[in-house]
């Protein structure tokens, strides 16, 4: 798949970046992404890949657009209430590049319909769901398949890319508890609207670099706080007592 010349209009300011050369283009027109969530995180992520020339995407979201989402889903509106996220982020994401290639699934992802997902070059999990995390870590690294976690709460980022495709390290290894009971979450403890809108266009430049091979951002943990604007890119390593080991 290439672009139309309406495309290269549209992408005019950022084809002319050193990085963007003929072969690099191509990458991305060919590229296949899958989000999975398209809450305050998801909407910038996509919103800033369809911006950026990405156009095979494809959206796993059950959810409903909600008034307490509008302030930091920056895609919806308050006449959007009671539509499918999903449906709406791709009616939305196609007045900016109407020759996308989205397909958007209005319902969640499980273990019944995760194959669906197996052509994808990256899955993107920005679902704030730790037992779904779970299934997609597992997924990915069974079919050696990359896998970007990006969570946030509160004011705090965590971003981490897994190829899955050389030596086994995976979400598991880093996180290996299974129940999610104890851990905070963005409806208890709140989360910054801005701290959301970061962790989407770091995601999204995560999954630029790995498309284009800008920079390796294998097995690094980006911990970020939007308050006081700190980075930490941590190597993270295989954990031998991982469950997944061994398949």
């Amino acid at each position: 798949m290439s672009y139309t010349d309406l495309e290269y209009e549209i992408f005019a300011r950022q084809f002319i970046l050193k990085n963007f050369n003929e072969i690099n283009i191509q990458k991305l027109s060919d590229a296949k992404i899958a989000i999975i969530g398209l809450g305050g995180i998801g909407c910038p992520l996509s919103q800033y890949l369809v911006s950026s020339g990405l156009k095979n995407i494809t959206f796993f979201d059950g959810d409903r657009i909600e008034k307490t989402n509008l302030g930091r889903q920056i895609l919806y509106s308050l006449d959007d209430i009671g539509e499918y996220k999903s449906i709406n982020a791709k009616n939305r994401l196609l007045k900016t590049n109407p020759n996308c290639n989205i397909t958007a699934y209005s319902e969640n992802l499980t273990k019944k319909n995760i194959n669906v997902l197996s052509d994808a070059d990256i899955i993107i999990d920005t679902s704030d769901d730790w037992h779904l995390s779970k299934l997609i870590n597992t997924f990915c690294v069974k079919n050696s398949l990359q896998y970007i976690f990006s969570s946030a709460i509160n004011n705090n980022i965590q971003i981490c890319l897994f190829k899955n495709q050389d030596n086994h390290t995976c979400l598991n290894c880093v996180f290996p508890n299974d129940e999610d009971v104890e851990l905070a979450r963005c409806d208890t403890v709140g989360i910054s609207s801005i701290c959301a809108g970061i962790a989407g266009l770091v995601t999204a430049q995560k999954t630029i670099n790995t498309i284009l091979k800008i920079n390796d951002e294998n097995n690094i943990l980006s911990l970020i706080n939007s308050e006081n604007l700190s980075i930490s890119n941590i190597k993270i390593k295989n954990n031998a007592d991982c469950a997944l080991n061994n398949g």
